[in-house]
């Protein structure tokens, strides 16, 4: 899993700090132009989850009763992976695999993105730009799904309708260049 703050290898030579200085000074530059609000004012909380081991069919159940086209996907209870209504259909139907016997698991996404709840918005609309994702799972310290930020929760609920506009360009740029 990937997450968009990484912690720096131990050993890296003497420029690091000065590096770190220079990174230091771009957050804050970007935290006096940030609206202040989190990830957790705009995600969605009320977020359903699959186990790894579910079979595709129990996901596109829980998809249609939900009315969701995602599914964060977890083994012990935290965030491993996640399968999306595209992934039912590129990496299951469209293979011939048999829904009913196939798991969530040979079909999900596991190199993924996520976010905390404490991240500043902007950091995640850029995050979802640059990765080109509408979806952001949202995870606490221990990697348990607690809610998710999507396109749709950015253009509800963000205070800058432009803000959520560009997100959904960036996003689709992916769909743009696929045609």
């Amino acid at each position: 899993m990937t997450t968009r703050n990484s912690l720096l290898p131990a050993g890296l030579a003497a420029g690091a700090s000065a590096a770190i200085a220079a990174i230091a000074l771009v957050w804050q530059y970007r935290a006096k132009k940030s609206s202040g609000r989190l990830v957790k004012d705009v995600m969605v909380d009320d977020v359903l989850t699959i186990d790894a081991s579910a079979l595709l069919m129990r996901a596109a159940q829980l998809m249609r009763d939900a009315n969701v086209g995602v599914l964060p996907v977890v083994e012990d209870g935290r965030l491993r992976g996640i399968v999306t209504d595209r992934d039912l259909v590129v990496r299951g139907m469209a293979e011939g695999v048999d829904p009913a016997s196939v798991r969530v698991g040979e079909c999900a996404t596991w190199d993924i993105v996520c976010a905390r709840e404490t991240s500043p918005v902007e950091e995640a609309m850029e995050v979802m730009a640059e990765c080109q994702i509408g979806r952001l799972p949202v995870v606490d310290a221990d990697n348990r799904v607690v809610g998710i930020l999507t396109l749709s929760s950015l253009a509800l609920r963000a205070r800058r309708r432009g803000d959520a506009l560009e997100t959904a360009q960036e996003v689709s740029k992916r769909s743009a260049r696929a045609a």
